[in-house]
């Protein structure tokens, strides 16, 4: 008790006699950051001069002084793995100083910068990346973002506006069924949507605006249900800007014009005059015609302001408010024999119609608050959302005359929560903590399907309202037995609620599928952490997952597509070798009761039956110098229909069509302490079963990317040559059976849409 009350008597002498002296006083409130993560730095000591007057950053790394006695000081600012920071300051008599900061590392280290994390590891396949990971990766939309899930491929084929195709862990995801993407907690995929189910979009989402990803691989994890059966990625916005930005980026394409892509960007800290609140804007218009023979007409807008409120140093109230719009034509999937007898070429198109238009708005509330013992996040939301889409991908093999083009729309709002709590506690004498969580998520959705013809509506193929409700609970509790074994156990509940009304006249042609319908899911988890050093970690997972049906299915076969369970398991380890170099490999498998896929294209689901998948992800990181690193990814899936849940291999076309088998990615990254930065990346795909029998093959590919720039206080050049080799590859490919106009009798074969040819991008980024 004597030095606390030595310290505490030395406190009171100082602050009285001061105020004697002095008379008068200033407040002091701050921000200090990594200047190359631009993350908080948390547990930061700032000192003033000789004194006893210290304090240290929260969380979020902010820091502040009240009544400090007006006068000159020697600032000190001291943090582990940084270098100490020290500079003359005069704090000035009724006012309050506002100091930001940037400290520097004192080494970079891989921990810190390629794999970082601000919770403890509970798998070997998670990761957190920050804004240092993508910065120098090619990029011209969030969704570019998701290839930096390590085994993680996407793929475009609709002119650029159409969420992209995704590949992972032995899934052909379609456009989101089987990974759950979030946005500062806002759902980004769509169940029951009028294109494919689980459709996710992210272009509503401006890169620069992102401050980190969080990556979870596989059914493990209890604070996410739908979708996250392949893996779940949460992206976290900045709460608040460096430096305001203004950027021009240009793009071209050799043999194409000269200019292929414009592209503005603007963000700015918003001055809002408040004590404790931070706002910003951004705002991001591009246009680009494509490479593709046909332009591609593409405009899309995106605005975004969040505003974060410091309610007190460990809470906050954050508000954001977005949306975006876009608009484009599409060059399509092509078939093999049209670009083999010269009709088009691998940039042209069949039916030149294609496209459409898409919109999202979003409003978002949350609530965070909490320290060691105890911590309250709260959330709720709403978005607007409108999409159509016309597309034709067997040209005339059923209507011989005005084409097989479609139209799909689907529009809907979308009102959901989420909360969750945690408290320490104990268990059996140990210190714990549990995690209660709960969510509610309600579409209201009309979507419909038509049969078009140079993108207008000749007859309803289908045309409902979806009304679908869907409820959570979780529990997760997370025991430290000892200091090397860790235990953590959730279970989680989901209760839907599906109410369809079908909106087209009952007849001999169609059936009407109006209903109701409801069902649940009871998904448990474990997860065991062992950790014999900090350099080694052995992981064992287990869990199970789902992902929902389209509800006009289910409420026509409910006996039949109820929520299919994921059930799923990995063994991992994570191994960091003299803090330069991390590797982690997981060995996992997953079964699937049902491999249910909605087809959009005519309004069917098809029931596939219960699958297999297993694999192995490897990965590499390694820091040869301080400014010098490299990455490598090696993912390889065996993926087969089965019998039944735990049987038997199907004894012929038992191959999951277009599932990934082998791939990998990495590449060599070089950052100087001058403001140089380069990176060469690859991309490699192998060659995959297009078809269950593997008649017909789509193809694989090897790209690589370059992108550089320089940076500093004021401004910063960037540059990036996309498909540097410039190689032939297919982006999307499909195994489908079409009929050109001309032709006798439809043909079944590799249908496919032209990856991007070598490109350029050069960017232009002033700060103020």
């Amino acid at each position: 008790m004597k030095p606390l009350f030595t310290n505490f008597f030395c406190c009171i002498v100082f602050i009285f006699s001061s105020a004697t002296t002095f008379a008068h006083f200033g407040d002091i409130k701050g921000n200090i950051k990594d200047n190359i993560t631009n993350l908080p730095v948390t547990e930061a000591k700032i000192t003033l001069g000789e004194t006893i007057l210290n304090t240290v950053t929260d969380s979020l790394g902010n820091f502040s002084f009240a009544q400090v006695p007006a006068q000159h000081y020697i600032i000190s600012i001291e943090a582990k793995n940084y270098q100490t920071k020290s500079f003359d300051f005069i704090v000035e008599a009724d006012k309050v100083s506002t100091l930001n900061f940037y400290l520097t590392p004192s080494l970079i280290s891989l921990p810190d910068v390629v794999v970082k994390s601000d919770r403890p590891v509970t798998s070997s396949s998670s990761m957190l990346l920050n804004r240092v990971d993508f910065e120098l990766r090619p990029k011209n939309s969030a969704q570019d973002m998701l290839r930096l899930v390590p085994g993680l491929f996407i793929a475009q084929h609709a002119g650029g506006g159409k969420a992209e195709q995704i590949f992972v862990r032995g899934f052909d995801c379609d456009h989101g069924t089987d990974v759950a993407t979030f946005v500062d907690g806002i759902p980004v995929n769509m169940p029951s949507h009028g294109h494919g189910q689980g459709y996710a979009d992210l272009h509503f989402l401006i890169p620069e605006t992102v401050n980190r990803m969080e990556i979870y691989k596989g059914p493990y994890f209890t604070q996410f249900g739908d979708f996250a059966t392949g893996a779940a990625v949460q992206f976290r916005t900045l709460d608040s800007l460096e430096h305001n930005t203004l950027q021009f980026d240009l793009g071209s394409v050799p043999g194409h014009a000269n200019i292929t892509g414009r592209r503005g960007l603007l963000m700015a800290q918003i001055p809002s005059g408040l004590k404790n609140t931070s706002s910003y804007f951004a705002g991001d218009i591009l246009y680009t015609p494509g490479y593709f023979d046909n332009s591609q007409h593409f405009n899309r807008y995106t605005i975004f302001n969040k505003t974060t409120y410091r309610i007190a140093p460990q809470s906050s109230l954050s508000l954001s408010i977005g949306s975006f719009g876009s608009s484009w034509d599409a060059n399509g999937q092509i078939p093999e024999r049209a670009v083999n007898a010269g009709l088009i070429s691998r940039f042209g198109s069949i039916d030149t119609t294609e496209g459409g238009t898409t919109s999202r708005s979003n409003i978002n509330l949350q609530f965070r608050s909490g320290n060691e013992k105890h911590k309250l996040e709260s959330q709720i939301y709403y978005c607007a959302y409108r999409f159509k889409l016309f597309s034709n991908f067997t040209f005339f093999l059923n209507d011989p005359i005005k084409g097989d083009e479609i139209e799909q729309d689907d529009n809907r709002s979308i009102l959901g929560y989420n909360g969750s709590y945690s408290v320490a506690n104990k268990f059996l004498g140990i210190n714990a903590k549990t995690i209660f969580g709960l969510g509610f998520r309600s579409d209201n959705i009309e979507n419909s399907l038509w049969h078009a013809a140079s993108r207008v509506r000749l007859s309803a193929k289908a045309h409902a309202l979806v009304h679908e409700r869907s409820n959570s609970f979780y529990i997760n509790e997370q025991i430290p037995f000892t200091s090397w074994f860790r235990a953590e156990v959730g279970l989680r509940s989901d209760y839907f609620v599906f109410d369809v009304e079908d909106l087209l006249p009952t007849d001999s042609i169609h059936t009407n599928y109006s209903g109701f319908s409801y069902q649940t899911q009871l998904s448990p988890k474990i997860n065991l952490i062992f950790s014999p050093s900090d350099n080694l970690k052995f992981f064992i997972n287990s869990g199970y997952g789902y992902h929902s049906n389209d509800a006009r299915s289910v409420v026509q076969q409910a006996t039949t597509h109820h929520l299919p369970k994921a059930s799923g398991a990995e063994f991992g380890t994570l191994i960091r070798i003299n803090n330069r170099v991390i590797i982690s490999a997981a060995l996992w498998g997953m079964e699937l009761e049902n491999e249910l896929v909605y087809v959009g294209d005519n309004g069917t689901t098809e029931d596939r039956g219960p699958s297999r998948r297993t694999g192995i992800d490897f990965s590499t990181r390694v820091q040869f110098t301080q400014w010098l690193f490299a990455d490598v990814d090696v993912n390889y899936a065996h993926n087969v229909f089965i019998t039944k849940p735990y049987g038997e291999v199907l004894q012929k076309d038992n191959l999951i069509p277009l599932a990934p088998v082998l791939t990998s990615t990495g590449g060599i990254t070089a950052r100087h302490k001058s403001g140089l930065e380069a990176s060469l990346r690859y991309r490699y795909m192998a060659d995959r079963p297009a078809n269950e029998s593997y008649t017909v093959t789509a193809h694989g590919y090897n790209i690589f990317d370059f992108t550089g720039d320089y940076h500093n206080r004021h401004y910063k050049i960037g540059f990036t040559i996309e498909n540097l080799l410039n190689t032939q590859w297919n982006e999307a490919q499909f195994d489908t059976e079409s009929r050109l106009f001309n032709e006798s009798a439809p043909v079944e074969e590799l249908n496919f849409t032209a990856g991007t040819p070598i490109a350029s991008k050069l960017s232009l980024g002033i700060f103020f």
